[in-house]
């Protein structure tokens, strides 16, 4: 297994991108205690996914798109009455698996150092 930062060295000269609950099975394999679910509730309330329900629920916001972490995957799809609807997936880019990443693993680490100065004091 791939320690975060060699994981975060390969994806930042990624060309593809994956989706969402490809980063959360990352992120888990790496100890950060999250599914997929739990992953999109947080890129929700933290800015980087818009919250609204409706068409535009769990698609990039403008913040996302412009620090190019996510893209934007459009696929028509023909249904049988002969309607075309696109479909729209949000995937991570190689830039933004490594922001992520970070961000995780920054947290993690304040975590597991807070814990560790708590029971040092006792």
């Amino acid at each position: 297994m791939l320690c975060m930062k060699e994981i975060s060295s390969v994806v930042s000269v990624s060309k593809t991108s994956i989706l969402i609950g490809e980063l959360a099975k990352l992120l888990k394999q790496n100890g950060v205690e999250m599914g997929e679910k739990r992953l999109f509730e947080w890129l929700r309330n933290n800015g980087y996914l818009i919250k609204r329900g409706g068409t535009d629920r769990n698609t990039p916001t403008q913040k996302s798109i412009e620090l190019k972490l996510f893209e934007v995957k459009e696929t028509p799809v023909i249904h049988s009455d002969g309607n075309v609807t696109v479909s729209k997936t949000t995937k991570v880019t190689g830039k933004g698996e490594q922001y992520f990443i970070n961000q995780f693993l920054t947290k993690k680490a304040v975590q597991e150092k807070d814990c560790q100065s708590v029971t040092a004091k006792k």
